[in-house]
């Protein structure tokens, strides 16, 4: 069953066309990464989807819900939630307080006595065992700012589960990590396979033909391929388009 429809999606900006009618079906429970060439249009079709963005034509269609013009607070409510690029977390609140507010705000309690919320078992609980399954729960009394780079986006992508998301969208998360803390971080997103759908933005093509049971490929706002990573790999379009020698190489180094 597919979670997210895009349909005939137009964006333009002025006489520039970023998204070209474009049409992808995301399946419930799949890993599903989008890739490209710089300028493809990878971060508007993503602030098409998240609704930062409103395209000019087409319908996305979420859950059988059309949220074609919905904003991005009624996205999340439904259960499509984003991670960006940069990392964005309450960098002087501790781990299970950053975790507790995620928790808090989903939940639609009141945001004006937090700290006496904090106090409830069951949120602190929920915290923790979220903190267990981002990989945290030795840091849940350090501050965010304290943690590592790689620490920092794992307790995002916590605050991003704190949603209950039915599809994730997630913009480059292994941007910036080490070789250690991308692998932490790729098997953070596996686990997620089956519980929620994600859409998968990243550069790093290692990740991508690991993690993926689909790969699109984005060109000049176009999909040119949907398919495994193995359809992809021999894809002679997808080649020619985009992946080219260099990548090529890194593809077979992958298989």
């Amino acid at each position: 069953m597919s979670v997210l429809q895009l349909k005939g999606l137009v964006k333009r900006y002025g006489g520039l066309i970023a998204t070209n009618n474009l049409s992808l079906d995301v399946l419930s429970g799949e890993i599903h990464a989008i890739i490209g060439p710089n300028g493809a249009g990878k971060t508007t079709l993503i602030h098409q989807i998240s609704g930062a963005i409103v395209p000019n034509q087409g319908q996305i269609i979420f859950n059988g819900v059309d949220v074609t013009t919905l904003s991005m607070h009624e996205r999340v409510k439904l259960g499509l939630a984003r991670s960006y690029q940069i990392t964005n977390i309450f960098q002087s609140y501790t781990v299970i307080d950053n975790l507790s507010l995620a928790i808090q705000a989903h939940s639609g309690s009141s945001m004006r006595f937090w700290r006496k919320a904090l106090d409830e078992q069951a949120l602190f609980k929920q915290a923790r065992q979220l903190a267990s399954d981002i990989g945290l729960a030795e840091h849940c009394n350090s501050k965010a700012c304290e943690l590592a780079h790689g620490e920092q986006r794992q307790l995002e992508l916590g605050l991003t589960l704190a949603t209950q998301p039915k599809l994730l969208l997630l913009d480059e998360p292994m941007a910036g990590t080490g070789h250690e803390e991308s692998g932490k971080m790729l098997e953070l997103i596996a686990a997620l396979r089956g519980k929620a759908a994600v859409i998968l933005i990243e550069h790093d093509m290692d990740a991508v033909f690991k993690l993926a049971d689909r790969i699109s490929v984005l060109v000049a706002g176009s999909i040119i391929a949907t398919g495994t990573a193995e359809q992809i790999r021999q894809n002679p379009e997808v080649k020619k388009a985009y992946l080219g020698d260099e990548m090529d190489i890194a593809i077979k180094e992958v298989a």
